[in-house]
Parts: C-alpha cells; sequence; structure tokens
C-alpha cells in the first residue's frame, strides 16, 4: 500500500511498522535532534529513543517503531527549516559542534529576549496537531495482579498466576526480545498465558505508577494507555518485567542514521528487511550473535566495543574508524549494529520509591529481595531485574512467590 514521507509516495506493507516500512525504503534519516538538528535515525525500535519520532497524520510527536502503517498515512520530518535533508539549522551544529550551554550564551540583558525568540522557532519537538485530539473512552478496574512487559518473564509469570493477571505491552505484539531471537518458543509462551485465563493486552502503555490515593488498603493505582481506552486500575500487587534498554554505543558520532542496535537489525531481518550490504557488528551478545548466523555469507564486520573510534557520514553512516594493530583504519560500512549489555528499564520502580544501586556495567539496578520484592507490593523479573536466571525461569520464580 502506499503512504507519504515528506510528501514523497512510499510503498509499505500494510500493518508493517511505519519505522520499518520507511528503512526499507532506503529512508534512515527520519528526524531531527531539537537542539542541533543533527539528523536522527531510529535506533532501537522499541519506542526508547527519539530516532523515529515524526509527525503521522498531523499530530506529532508519533513513535513510528511502534505505529503500524495504514495506507494513506502522512509522516513529516518535524521542526525542520527546509527539508528533511537539507535543514537550514542543522548550521548548529557546524558552528558549535561542541555544543552550547543555552542558559548562559548570550544571556545578556540586551540579547536574552532575541535569544530566546530564535530559541522558540528553531528547537523544540514539533508542533501543536492540526486538530483537537478526540478523547478517549476511559475505564476504571480492580486486578489483583498487574504485570508491566510481555516478555518471557512477564508472559511466564502471567502463565502461572492465570486470571489474576492483567499483563500490558507497549509493543504491537507479546513476545518481546525473546519474538525476536525464538519466534515460536515466545508464541508458546504467549498462548500459555492465555490458555491461563491472563488477561493481554499488547500496545498498551503503563504510563504511572502510584500509591494515591493513601486510602489504607496498599493498592497501587496503574494508569495505562491503550490503543483504544485509558484505564485507571487499582492492583493489589505489581510484577514489572519490563525488560532492559539496548546497549549504548560508546564511539564518536554514535547518533547517526544507519546505527542501530544489535536487537533492532535482528527484528528487521526477521522482517525481511536488511539494513545494508556491509554491516560493522560491535560488542557480543546474543542479538548479534543470532544477527551474524542469521546473515552467514553476507559482508558482516566484527569488532570490539573498545575498538571502533567514530562513525563517520553526513546523514548517515557511511564509514567507521577503527584501531588494529595500533594504526588507525578505516572501512566502508551501510549500516553498524551495536551489541551489549542492556540497561534495566527500571523508570517505573523509581516512580513508587524503590531503591536503585548503580552498577559500573549496566547501569541503575533496582535493590530486591530474594523473592524478587523491589518496594513492598512491587515485584521484578527479567533482565529488569538484571536476573541470573533465563527470563522466563525468573518470571514463573517470582509469580509463585506472589502466589503465596
Amino acid at each position: 500500500m502506499s503512504i507519504t514521507h515528506d510528501g514523497e509516495p512510499v510503498t509499505v506493507e500494510r500493518g508493517e511498522l511505519l519505522a520499518a516500512g520507511l528503512i526499507a525504503a532506503g529512508r534512515m534519516l527520519l528526524a531531527r535532534s531539537p537542539k542541533l538538528h543533527r539528523a536522527r535515525g531510529p535506533y532501537c525500535l522499541r519506542g526508547a529513543c527519539d530516532g523515529c519520532t515524526a509527525r503521522v497524520n498531523g499530530v506529532p510527536n508519533v513513535m513510528t517503531c511502534l505505529t503500524p502503517a495504514a495506507d494513506g498515512d502522512r509522516i513529516e520530518t518535524q521542526n525542520v527549516l527546509g527539508s528533511r535533508a537539507v535543514d537550514l539549522y542543522e548550521a548548529s551544529d557546524l558552528l558549535f559542534p561542541q555544543g552550547f550551554d543555552h542558559h548562559r550564551f548570550l544571556a545578556g540583558a540586551g540579547t536574552s529576549r532575541l535569544l530566546t525568540s530564535f530559541a522558540r522557532r528553531m528547537s523544540g519537538l514539533g508542533q501543536l496537531p492540526e486538530q483537537v485530539m478526540p478523547a478517549k473512552e476511559a475505564e476504571r478496574r480492580d486486578v489483583e495482579v498487574l504485570i508491566v512487559g510481555g516478555g518471557a518473564a512477564g508472559l511466564a509469570a502471567a502463565a502461572v498466576l492465570g486470571a489474576r493477571a492483567l499483563l500490558v505491552d507497549d509493543a504491537l505484539s507479546l513476545g518481546g526480545s525473546l519474538s525476536t531471537l525464538e519466534p515460536a518458543r515466545a508464541a508458546q509462551l504467549v498462548q500459555r498465558a492465555r490458555d491461563a485465563g491472563a488477561q493481554l493486552r499488547h500496545a498498551t502503555t503503563a504510563i504511572l505508577l502510584s500509591r494515591e490515593p493513601e486510602d489504607g488498603t496498599s493498592q497501587i493505582t496503574a494508569l495505562l494507555e491503550g490503543p483504544e481506552r485509558a484505564s485507571y486500575v487499582r492492583c493489589k500487587r505489581v510484577l514489572v518485567a519490563s525488560g532492559a534498554h539496548d546497549a549504548t554505543p560508546s564511539f564518536g558520532n554514535n547518533d547517526l542514521p544507519g546505527i542501530f542496535s544489535a536487537r533492532a537489525a535482528l527484528k528487521l531481518w526477521r522482517s525481511g528487511i536488511s539494513i545494508g550490504k556491509r554491516v560493522a557488528l560491535v560488542g557480543e551478545g546474543r542479538f548479534s550473535r543470532a544477527f551474524a548466523e542469521a546473515r552467514q555469507q553476507l559482508g558482516v564486520f566484527r569488532f570490539e566495543p573498545g575498538q571502533v573510534e567514530r562513525a563517520k557520514g553526513q546523514h548517515a553512516v557511511t564509514r567507521i574508524l577503527y584501531r588494529e594493530a595500533d594504526k588507525s583504519r578505516e572501512l566502508v560500512v551501510s549500516a553498524v549494529a551495536v551489541d551489549g549489555l542492556g540497561a534495566p528499564a527500571v523508570e517505573l520502580f523509581g516512580q513508587l520509591g524503590a531503591t536503585l544501586r548503580f552498577d559500573a556495567a549496566r547501569g541503575y539496578l533496582p535493590e530486591l529481595s530474594s523473592e524478587g520484592i523491589a518496594v513492598e507490593g512491587v515485584y521484578a523479573a527479567g533482565s529488569c531485574a538484571a536476573s541470573a536466571l533465563p527470563s522466563a525461569d525468573d518470571g514463573a520464580r517470582v509469580a509463585k512467590a506472589i502466589s503465596t
């Protein structure tokens, strides 16, 4: 079917991720950074970066990696002066290659108002919607256990808890990372949870967890947003199985379009989309191993994380600068895929006052009891808990602790 990207027709498959369809069409540059207007492209394809945000059908700041394509969709690059490829505001990146302190730059009495006016015009995340957004339906409900995360850990927990559980995940389909690594196994876990009587909701985001109102019941309030309705949910227990954010590349120019997480690159490959003929694979992990095995005879070049010094290219990566035998070398590439230890997605724990500790290798981790309790009524399982157990086993273990 046909959609348009900045007024140009693009053919995509019905229902596939908008970002995936644009990547398949060779359109890696989808966004601009809000401050220096650097070129941006999708990195994670899980709604955790800003590289795929665009104006869709007149609505700003849409995550195209979480939006299914529909016939006639209009995708427009936000916040540019000129065009997606030639943004005149990009000159700010040339003038200030190391960035600038926008709180102090030209902040004198005579220039502050002028600079503020200029900053309002050139920065930000798009204009207001073309039309007033219609109000969604809303519901109030009570559940015994809310599970946030539809990956292996969350699904295994839902299979144990059965009808007591409501599981939500913001992806368009359930299975999490397992659906990319082992699609058949992911489908099996989804079916087991469904057969157990658990209610499963995809494309539904847990926006907020709080202890308000404090009515003496120690219940937790969750605010959920789905495609059809918003939900105000009161629950006795919450199991957070939100997984981990993809590893962040540590080399220079790591925000160029064409640089992906290895998980995103593998996800695209499973969908029949190649990120390029010559791919530099940086780092080691389960996604990079699966990606290299899937491509086999195609051009894959392996590098250690500290070996790559810089990515090069104007609006997309075209080369990488790396060290070999104490010499600096260049390699022409079509794309880069990055793997490594991911940072646990702990944002929801912080909302409920759980204690977090910093780990130099992984980032912040929740402090957990032996039963997986982060704070009263809140449990953690899987990658977000940095569990040493396979995710499904850990999810089932914590679900049994909840049951008791």
